[in-house]
């Protein structure tokens, strides 16, 4: 019988199935990517409700600084100089939220990203007033305060790094996107005003100006400027990709020479901080890899890392000191861990290794006073929980010392005043009783046993007995002290 070579119909078929069926899939994969598209395009557009009139009107209203905003600005320096003086971070924050300082800087901003240069140079004329008034203000507090402690909140506004730049760029972006939009998110722009923190870096330079603190005035100041500055790029940078209709000039020429001078006082403003930016994420990653070098290669047994003090400087001068207690690490330990610095990128770094071998006039001198407060402070901290139980145990001991002194009597001198005041005294025995009613009331009675010669009369005894006890209640200071007759018993 012959083979059946005669295709069936379903063979006939598959090869066109599995095309079909390819093409569907493809299909559906396309369809679904260009549905994800368009349901990611509508999640995270800020085109729709962009407001572009009002939102110029408002960014404009908020710009100058008269009548009411100069006395909103004035209580804001007053309220974030006292909350920097009294090192209270709420009040910090509450001079953020009444500071009016966004406006011109959100201005600055606007004005450049739609070429208005009358915009402009209104909002650098009111922001460089806001400066003033509140440097000024601030330091005639600072100059007049009794209080003259340099506090953390201070220090921590004198110098700016990555993370107040990323800040500033992000929390301008955020307020710009909430104010071009219809019915602002008033909680936006609060927020905004707090990440950003504007007022407190002036009122600092202020306590700077005031103390002739140079270093204070121009860190903070110099914070100020780079907050500011990356304020306004994102605003720049949020009104072009919304694409803001730009200002209109009937004379070209004139639109020319606006443009110019916007590019610029654009590039001023963004070169210098651009710099600053690249410069700071580079101190940012050798801090990074300093503090990688030191937990990594001074785990020795025996010594111990009580701080450390990473100086970024300029880079080519760049300190990492280390203050170790315990065993000392050798010179040969030495040679070696500088020769580790360029395994972490710390090549133009200089390693500076403080311990006990250097001689205590130096180690002092050399140890500012933050060090020196940290190690008090790191020492007692790991000291408290053993001070704490050794201080219950010597008041435990002290309690009972107290009860046993209290609950003894000078046995051996009493009897002996005893026999030269009573010569008929036969014996004395002593004892405390104590006693309760079974309610609240519980207390330790002195007995004393005395038993008199028998030649001595029962009324003799008797009397003298009171007597004695009267007497041992004020030898001994105890009102309850008890003396029973044992004669003839």
């Amino acid at each position: 019988m012959e083979p059946n070579n005669n295709p069936t119909p379903d063979s006939e078929n598959l090869p066109d199935k599995e095309v079909k069926s390819k093409e569907e899939l493809k299909f559906s994969f396309k369809s679904f990517l260009q549905n994800f598209i368009a349901y990611f395009n509508s999640v995270v557009s800020i085109r729709s409700e962009v407001d572009f009139s009002g939102s110029v009107e408002s960014i404009k209203k908020d710009i100058d600084f008269k009548g009411v905003s100069v006395w909103i600005l004035g209580a804001s320096i007053v309220v974030a100089s006292v909350g920097l003086n009294v090192n209270s971070t709420a009040v910090v924050i509450g001079a953020m939220l009444i500071s009016p300082l966004m406006g011109p800087i959100v201005g600055t901003g606007l004005a450049i990203g739609i070429n208005d240069f009358q915009l402009l140079t209104r909002s650098l004329r009111s922001l460089a007033t806001a400066v003033v008034i509140s440097v000024l203000i601030s330091a005639l507090y600072f100059a007049v305060t009794p209080f003259g402690e340099v506090q953390s909140e201070l220090i921590a506004r004198t110098r700016p790094n990555l993370l107040d730049v990323i800040i500033a760029i992000f929390g301008g972006m955020a307020l710009i996107v909430a104010k071009t939009q219809r019915g602002t998110v008033a909680s936006v722009i609060f927020g905004v005003a707090i990440a950003t923190a504007l007022m407190p870096p002036l009122c600092t330079a202020g306590y700077g100006l005031a103390n002739g603190n140079w270093q204070f005035f121009f860190g903070a100041f110099y914070l100020f400027l780079i907050n500011s500055t990356f304020i306004a790029l994102s605003t720049f940078i949020i009104v072009k990709y919304l694409r803001f209709p730009l200002a209109t000039y009937i004379d070209p020429a004139k639109q020319k020479r606006v443009r110019n001078s916007i590019l610029i006082i654009s590039i001023a403003m963004i070169v210098p901080s651009s710099i600053t930016f690249w410069s700071t994420i580079q101190e940012s990653i050798f801090e990074r890899d300093a503090n990688v070098f030191i937990i990594e290669n001074f785990a020795f047994e025996g010594s111990e890392v009580i701080n450390k003090k990473i100086d970024y400087k300029d880079g080519d001068n760049a300190l990492i000191e280390v203050f170790v207690i315990g065993e000392l690490i050798s010179e040969k330990v030495e040679r070696e861990l500088n020769t580790k610095l360029a395994q972490y990128d710390l090549t133009e770094a200089t390693l500076k290794i403080h311990q006990s071998k250097d001689k205590t006039s130096e180690i002092a001198g050399q140890l500012s006073a933050q060090v020196k407060s940290g190690i008090i402070e790191d020492l007692y901290e790991r000291n408290e929980t053993i001070l704490k139980d050794k201080d219950d145990k010597i008041a435990f001991l002290e309690s009972k010392l107290r009860q046993y002194r209290t609950d003894t009597i000078p046995f051996t001198a009493i009897k002996k005043e005893l026999k030269v005041q009573h010569k008929e005294i036969a014996s004395l025995s002593y004892g405390n009783t104590i006693s309760t009613d079974f309610e609240n009331k519980q207390d330790t009675i002195p007995i004393f046993y005395v038993r008199w010669n028998n030649n001595l009369s029962k009324e003799a005894g008797k009397q003298k007995t009171a007597a004695v006890e009267a007497w041992l209640q004020v030898r001994i200071k105890k009102p309850k002290a008890r003396v029973f007759d044992l004669t003839g018993l």
